[in-house]
């Protein structure tokens, strides 16, 4: 009797050590339902998550405004910030955070904002990940050189990992500075000589406008990342669908605005279906427009990327050659990206002189890139994309439809899209 007491007691003792264990490494959780301010008491008991829990829109904001935050988060539930009263964003210019969030598949939504430069201010060998954007408008106005995006004003250090990212309906724009749906620029922080390092997948951007400027024609804005300086991206599956602008002398991109002699950015497996507009009444030749890379200044490697949209770009005579705004696919002005198995479809460009709408004729819409230019005829150039059918993504983008589990037909728009 003596003998089975003291393996009751050991066994109650060996369980209590594994439990106490197992919640230094994750949170034995309730999920509350109607935790937002609603005083519902519905529990549901046996949620683990892999760090902590945030469930409110005041909890989320003080993670992300936390100096040096290096925790690790878990989304427990959607926010709308919409008609919620909750701390006001403080001034995240310089807030780096280097922690991670798991957005467990959850959703931030309705955020409109003036004075951040992001939800993150600087994300720094930081995780990022499932996570959904809807409805999230940034419109900044910097009081210094101050870049800005729709996820974070600028990546920093060194590991960071920014996976299966959705973006929509939203807008991010900066009055000065370049901006990107993920973040204006890559670049180390003041006095750090750590070289940037960022892989960056899976990420969708649909309906979102993006508007920056800078008046320097180095730097440029971009649908996925502004500008690329001392820094080492890997971007694969990328999907975007957005609009690109700028009235500055500065470059846009469909993907990147531009990459300075220090920029590294590979990519794989690209579709970009976007309006890139650059409307700046100047006569700098150096800055261009393009689908992949507005301006390449470092090295840049592209496999198995599409383009089809709108190229806008001012240029001093519409009637001829006499370029301003370099447009291009790959790039428009700058380093030769290094590619295979790039193609475009179903192009229109525009040459902004007086009359903003002056129309390329088709006839010769291939020789009027001034840029890189992809490798395959002018008569394919030019398809309409209704004849881009799931056969011909399948002969001639089997690195993309190899992937069913991620990307999928389109067959309103004719193209392969990465799956919500």
């Amino acid at each position: 009797m003596l003998r089975s007491k003291k393996r009751i007691i050991l066994i109650l003792a060996i369980l209590n050590m594994l439990f106490s264990f197992g919640m230094s490494f994750a949170f034995w959780a309730s999920e509350v339902s109607g935790h937002q301010d609603t005083g519902a008491s519905l529990i549901s008991l046996g949620v683990w998550y892999e760090g902590t829990p945030i469930y409110t829109a005041d909890e989320f904001i003080e993670a992300v405004t936390t100096t040096n935050n290096t925790n690790s988060y878990v989304l427990a539930r959607d926010i709308d910030f919409q008609n919620l009263t909750y701390p006001a964003y403080i001034n995240n210019d310089e807030i780096v955070f280097s922690g991670s969030l798991d957005g467990n598949g959850k959703t931030l939504s309705n955020l409109s904002t003036t004075n951040i430069r992001g939800l993150f201010g600087v994300l720094q060998s930081a995780t990022i990940k499932n996570l959904t954007l809807d409805n999230i408008q940034i419109s900044y106005t910097p009081t210094g050189s101050i870049t800005s995006g729709i996820l974070a004003g600028r990546i920093q250090g060194a590991g960071n990992v920014i996976e299966n990212i959705r973006i929509r309906n939203s807008s991010g724009t900066n009055t000065a500075y370049p901006v990107g749906a993920l973040a204006g620029l890559a670049q180390p922080g003041t006095g750090d000589t750590t070289t940037v390092t960022a892989t960056i997948s899976n990420i969708k951007i649909t309906n979102t406008t993006l508007s920056g400027g800078f008046s320097n024609n180095t730097y440029g804005s971009g649908g996925v990342i502004g500008t690329v300086n001392n820094a080492n991206l890997s971007l694969s599956d990328l999907y975007v669908e957005a609009s690109v602008s700028t009235n500055t002398v500065s470059n846009i991109g469909g993907i990147i605005g531009a990459t300075l002699a220090t920029g590294t950015v590979t990519i794989n497996r690209a579709v970009v279906f976007s309006n890139l507009s650059n409307t700046s009444n100047s006569t700098d030749t150096s800055i261009g427009t393009a689908a992949i890379v507005g301006r390449n200044q470092g090295s840049v490697t592209a496999n198995d990327t599409f383009y089809s949209g709108f190229l806008r770009s001012y240029v001093t005579n519409p009637s001829n050659n006499n370029y301003t705004v370099r447009s291009g696919i790959l790039r428009a002005i700058g380093n030769n990206v290094t590619f295979t198995n790039s193609r475009s479809a179903q192009i229109t460009i525009y040459r902004r002189a007086s009359n903003p709408s002056v129309l390329v004729n088709s006839n010769t819409l291939y020789n009027k890139l001034t840029g890189q230019k992809a490798t395959f005829s002018t008569a394919v150039y030019q398809t309409n994309r209704s004849s881009l059918n799931n056969a011909w993504w399948t002969t001639n983008y089997s690195n993309i439809t190899s992937l069913p589990a991620i990307w999928e037909y389109n067959a309103t728009t004719y193209l392969y899209q990465l799956k919500d």
